[in-house]
């Protein structure tokens, strides 16, 4: 994932109310200031870090928790894209039935004749419904 997409949603900067304490709404300047800095380098530096809070009227430690916050959704994004792309659509369900037939007729012999005379259906026939 070496693309950086940035969204910008229109909202209002200001403070909203959380149970305990008032959570900073960030300004879309200040988001897309922070995600293309994101962008360049996904850790940064104190000096950096200063330099942005300055820039965009927050405190370092705003920053510093904006960009640890960041990387966890990069992680959270990357693992559920992992796991969409290696989840197969159609499973081969031929190896499961070949393993499952081998399990029960290794029951059915005694162990001198299960060499010989098991025979694996080396392809099952594919039902289709229309």
């Amino acid at each position: 994932m070496n693309e950086c997409i940035i969204k910008v949603n229109d909202t209002s900067p200001g403070k909203t109310r959380t149970k305990d304490k008032y959570r900073v709404v960030y300004s879309d300047f200040q988001r897309l200031e922070l995600e293309k800095e994101f962008c360049y380098n996904k850790f940064i530096s104190i000096r950096r870090k200063s330099e942005i809070a300055t820039m965009l009227n927050l405190s370092d430690r705003q920053v510093k928790i904006w960009f640890q916050n960041r990387r966890a959704k990069e992680r959270r994004q990357k693992k559920e894209f992992d796991t969409i792309t290696t989840t197969p659509l159609v499973t081969d369900t031929t190896e499961d039935c070949q393993n499952t037939f081998l399990e029960q007729s290794s029951y059915l012999l005694p162990p001198h004749q299960l060499r010989s005379s098991v025979k694996v259906p080396q392809q099952l026939p594919i039902l289709a419904f229309f």
